[in-house]
């Protein structure tokens, strides 16, 4: 059985926001062209009402994962405050409960991605390797240019090596193909990855220009659970940007399983960001460019 998943949390008030609306967008877009492939929507936290009942007219599973906060504490537990204050950590946390789904191709998606065809057709081209994802822009396989202040590959590299890591390459993960039972190898190293993730904070915190990148409530967090995790040892973030934080402590946690296998998604099947013409393309995850603007136009072009 061939599952896509989408994964959402949204702090605050049980009011609608444009992330109920992406996702919605998206999970339409996907129908138009697919009505039978298992969609899975993992919900942290509180929603507004209806938007469940949106979401199964659409034959949509939805699962309630209820606080995202106790989620992350019973994982890791020791830096539970800075983990639960960086908001998107939940999307690789739903594997425990898709293996028991029995699955044999898992594509997961964000909330801000749009189909232009059936999304069989990624299935059926991106198989034979356990991991497929689009290049992370800035890195060195990027056709924009690679740009070391972005990401440092030669730093990320270093760290690799230290923690016994193989090296996976830097991959945008809003959209990726898994196959072969790899989830339930991610599914293993869940605190493995929060702990990378926790440890690239405090490497943050500890470098006084990089601190500056951190939103307050981050920084706070990270300096509560600095005290009571002294033994926990830092990692430098050899990037500019935190909120690819994740990602990085994706890479290196893949790059612990043993016989992992790897590649891009092709730039003619996914585009990402502002990269322009949808001929051929089957899913466009559109996160640098104006969500409400693509969302207008494709409702207009779409119908909904």
């Amino acid at each position: 059985m061939k599952i896509v998943t989408y994964s959402l949390f949204v702090s605050g008030p049980r009011e609608r926001t444009s992330y109920h609306d992406e996702l919605l967008y998206s999970v339409k877009s996907l129908r138009l062209y697919n009505k039978s492939v298992s969609v899975h929507v993992f919900l942290y936290g509180e929603h507004p009402p209806g938007f469940t009942q949106e979401l199964e007219e659409q034959a949509v599973d939805v699962h309630q994962m209820g606080s995202y906060v106790d989620a992350i504490r019973r994982i890791h537990a020791r830096a539970f405050r800075t983990l639960s204050v960086y908001p998107v950590l939940h999307k690789w946390l739903n594997f425990g409960e898709l293996e028991r789904l029995a699955p044999t191709q898992i594509l997961q998606a964000d909330c801000d991605t749009f189909f232009f065809d059936d999304v069989d057709a990624l299935f059926a081209r991106y198989s034979d390797r356990h991991f497929y994802a689009r290049e992370e822009p800035a890195s060195k396989a990027s056709h924009y240019g690679y740009d070391s202040t972005y990401l440092d590959e030669s730093v990320l590299a270093a760290i690799a090596q230290s923690e016994g890591a193989a090296w996976v390459n830097p991959y945008n993960i809003g959209v990726c193909v898994l196959n072969h039972g790899i989830w339930s190898e991610i599914a293993k190293r869940v605190e493995q990855w929060l702990s990378y993730a926790f440890r690239f904070a405090k490497g943050i915190s500890f470098n006084p220009q990089a601190r500056n990148s951190l939103w307050p409530a981050f920084a706070e967090a990270v300096a509560r659970d600095l005290l009571e995790t002294p033994e926990v040892l830092p990692l430098p973030f050899p990037s500019g940007n935190p909120w690819i934080l994740d990602q990085m402590s994706l890479w290196l946690t893949l790059g612990h399983i043993p016989g992992l296998t790897h590649g891009f998604l092709s730039r003619e099947h996914v585009a990402q960001g502002a990269e322009e013409g949808w001929d051929g393309k089957i899913v466009h995850h559109y996160f640098a460019i104006d969500k409400i603007a693509f969302r207008s136009q494709m409702g207009k072009l779409f119908g909904f």
